[in-house]
């Protein structure tokens, strides 16, 4: 029922139960205006460089939700989550499939894969990429290598892939480092431009 409502109030579709439509709070706002304004300043003095931003942020804050909504503001087609807590994918499953706000965009996840019978690098090439895309990961899995020492099979699509946007969703105590040459193995898009 509460989907029914908010599609007739959002004009949306109810192919896909969209049961939430809160807005940001005014922290969350301001999170991701302030970090919008350091990409966009970031772009005009040095187009090729790949800005980073941390949100130091109190626990219950929101930034899952609040980082979608400054993946939608930055016009992000491709975003990489990566996490060193694979149980948290569902909140940003729920937050992205169910929140009115993100209604055409799609989750990849190991586990989304899974529960369809397909490998991720399968789900990942069915997806409409015409829309935004989020692949959701573990460090362990996406970083991980193959027994030769190569990338896993399954994930040389995210590594490939030009990305938008990469999260890390890393441990509140920040006891995990990660070390930068795994990271650098992933491709983002110095040419992505913000749109006002």
């Amino acid at each position: 029922m509460r989907a029914a409502v908010v599609a007739l109030r959002s004009g949306g579709d109810l192919s896909q139960p969209r049961t939430l439509d809160f807005a940001m709070r005014p922290e969350q706002a301001r999170a991701v205006e302030k970090t919008y304004d350091f990409f966009r300043r970031a772009e005009r003095k040095d187009p090729d460089r790949h800005p980073r931003f941390l949100w130091n942020a109190k626990m219950r804050f929101g930034k899952t939700f609040a980082a979608y909504e400054l993946a939608k503001r930055l016009a992000a087609k491709r975003v990489l989550i990566l996490t060193f807590k694979p149980a948290v994918e569902s909140a940003w499953r729920d937050d992205l499939l169910h929140h009115r706000d993100f209604e055409s965009w799609q989750f990849v996840s190991n586990k989304n894969a899974a529960d369809e019978s397909l490998s991720i690098d399968t789900q990942y090439d069915r997806a409409d990429k015409t829309r935004p895309i989020v692949c959701f990961g573990s460090f362990q899995d996406l970083l991980g290598r193959s027994e030769s020492g190569g990338i896993k099979a399954k994930n040389e699509f995210i590594h490939l892939e030009d990305l938008d946007l990469i999260f890390f969703s890393i441990s509140p105590q920040g006891a995990s480092v990660i070390p930068t040459s795994q990271i650098s193995g992933f491709r983002t898009r110095p040419e992505r431009k913000c749109d006002s």
